[in-house]
């Protein structure tokens, strides 16, 4: 593709400053804030599929181009691979340009998921995938991944959450919905969330909203000053966390939010302010310095907000549930006919399958709290993953019973117990 000579200016120009701009800076003593540029999109909710293609999409990525052009440290995150993916498909040529702003450092795809999912109804497994195949397409599509877990919409967090993340190498955590009624508060406005196995994540769990506006040289602001310097009395790492940006329809941040960043982060007030990736400031943190932070264990779910979604939408829970047995059946059985040499394992047919699952747990599909329109489209998805599942099931199972029938007197029966347990059943043939 050829690329406009302005364009090309605007990234080697990003390609330029970004290079100061990751500089570590000394969190021990000087007063920091970490500025996270943001546009949350909740890909189903009061709308569906289509709207958020044509128009949300749409908006997020034109709106983003824009402001690269005209600030040239401005750095926009966005999250889900899902949501990448539909960009991939319906919008080619914006994809690209895309691509050439991810690798210039202007637009990072950070939270390290396929969505900003719900993480209270899924299964481990579910949640595990979702960081795999969410890093795994950022890897492929921009030889880029995020090391954090970025929720910042989700209806509370279990106490397992952080020895999930842990386990799977992430390093930070960030939400802002506690601020909606936790049912143990906010902890701390940075510090460790520990999971109940003693492993856990640097966690920013009171960053502002992510809908908040700019209207000044943040580094001359007196409140974060101030609850910067408190933290750090604390535990010794002056820093914190904070987002800016737009909520639940995609776009970007506010033009005079973007302008006042780029004062500030140039601002020589006594608080430093630095702008880039949403999992920078995990990174910064060295070992000792993690060590010194505050810590919690326990849930953080919410007490004044969603309560009917424990049971709301029922079907959309039951047919992820469903779903998630019947893949880890599937899987099973593609690897014993693997191991068999009867079967090539189905990586690509297992992970179309488990990613349309995955798309299915955004938190308003799966909590229960998007429109009905929305879960005709949820419903089919789910529909098409069990289809997927049932025929890789029944392949390996088939691969099994191939490779019996070679070397077995009469006719094999194949017993298939896809549960984790023993089991002593009635079986009919």
């Amino acid at each position: 593709m050829r690329i406009l000579p302005s364009t090309l200016a605007v990234a080697f120009l990003a390609i330029a400053t970004s290079v100061v701009a990751q500089q570590k800076p000394n969190l021990d003593k000087d007063p920091t804030l970490y500025v996270v540029g943001y546009a949350h999109l909740d890909t189903e909710w009061r709308w569906s599929y289509p709207q958020t293609i044509q128009d949300y999409l749409s908006h997020t990525l034109h709106d983003n181009f824009k402001l690269f052009e005209k600030y040239p440290n401005y750095t926009f995150n966005f999250t889900g691979s899902n949501r990448y993916r539909l960009m991939k498909e319906y919008f080619p040529e914006d994809y690209i340009k895309l691509k050439q702003f991810v690798a210039a450092g202007r637009w990072f795809p950070g939270g390290s998921s396929v969505e900003e999912g719900d993480v209270n109804n899924p299964s481990l497994e579910s949640i595990v995938r979702q960081m795999m195949y969410g890093n795994r397409y950022f890897r492929q599509e921009f030889g880029k991944e995020s090391s954090e877990y970025m929720l910042p919409d989700c209806f509370g967090f279990p106490a397992a959450l952080p020895s999930i993340l842990a386990h799977w190498g992430i390093k930070g955590f960030s939400t802002q919905k506690l601020t909606w009624h936790s049912i143990n508060g906010i902890p701390f406005n940075l510090g460790v969330w520990e999971g109940l196995d003693g492993h856990g994540v640097v966690a920013a769990l009171n960053p502002d909203s992510y809908g908040s506006s700019i209207h000044e040289d943040l580094s001359q602001n007196k409140g974060w000053l101030d609850r910067v310097q408190k933290d750090g009395a604390k535990s010794g790492v002056f820093a914190d966390y904070r987002y800016f940006g737009t909520g639940d329809m995609g776009g970007s941040p506010d033009e005079d939010s973007v302008k006042w960043m780029e004062q500030s982060m140039a601002g020589t007030g006594p608080l430093k302010i630095l702008g880039g990736n949403s999992d920078r400031l995990f990174n910064d943190l060295s070992a000792d310095q993690i060590s010194k932070l505050p810590r919690f264990k326990g849930d953080l779910e919410l007490t004044g907000h969603s309560e009917g979604s424990a049971s709301s939408q029922a079907m959309m829970k039951r047919w992820n549930h469903e779903n998630e047995k019947l893949a880890q059946a599937a899987e099973a059985a593609s690897v014993a006919g693997t191991v068999l040499g009867t079967e090539t394992y189905p990586s690509e047919k297992l992970r179309d399958a488990w990613t349309l699952v995955l798309g299915g747990q955004f938190h308003d599909l799966l909590a229960g709290t998007a429109l009905p329109k929305a879960y005709e489209y949820a419903w089919n998805d789910e529909q098409i993953a069990m289809n997927r599942f049932a025929s890789v099931l029944q392949a390996g199972v088939g691969a099994v019973a191939r490779k019996l029938s070679t070397s077995a007197r009469g006719i094999p029966l194949v017993v298939f117990n896809p549960v984790s347990y023993d089991r002593n059943d009635p079986i009919e043939a």
